[in-house]
């Protein structure tokens, strides 16, 4: 899937898991090797928010961060895990291909509205950080409610 990464807004179901796979590619399509590279995605009530609602990083399936049952805001590196989630670089194999996944228990402590997002990729070599993917981040809170 090829996407405009200035700008991605997301939008999903409150408790829900969601996954997202895309291709980071140069101008002439080709997959960017990323097997140097370290992720990490926070998701804030605003960019201008000091603490998180979520975070997720390349220590999948262990790499997915949120607010736990206190539902508290927290900083990032304190946040809790409980589900397979996080960020995969170079999925499948497959170099350039990334999979972002957050799964239900820390979905549904993420409180429904719309928030912001942003993804950013480090290389370990030069420790040059890059933004590659960035938006609105739109939580639905569900009309079921399963026990």
């Amino acid at each position: 899937m090829s996407i405009d990464l200035s700008n991605y807004d997301i939008k999903f179901y409150r408790g829900d898991t969601f996954k997202l796979d895309f291709s980071y590619t140069t101008s002439a399509n080709v997959g960017i090797n990323l097997s140097s590279y370290t992720a990490t995605m926070q998701i804030r009530r605003s960019p201008f928010s000091s603490t998180l609602l979520a975070e997720l990083n390349e220590n999948y399936p262990a790499g997915a961060f949120g607010r736990g049952v206190t539902g508290s805001d927290f900083s990032s590196g304190s946040g809790v895990t409980g589900g397979t989630g996080g960020v995969v670089l170079n999925y499948s194999g497959t170099t350039g291909d990334i999979h972002i996944e957050i799964d239900s228990a820390t979905s549904s402590n993420i409180p429904g509205g719309k928030h912001s997002y942003d993804l950013q990729l480090v290389n370990d070599s030069t420790g040059v950080h890059d933004t590659i993917l960035r938006g609105r981040m739109t939580v639905v809170e569900s009309t079921t409610k399963l026990s």
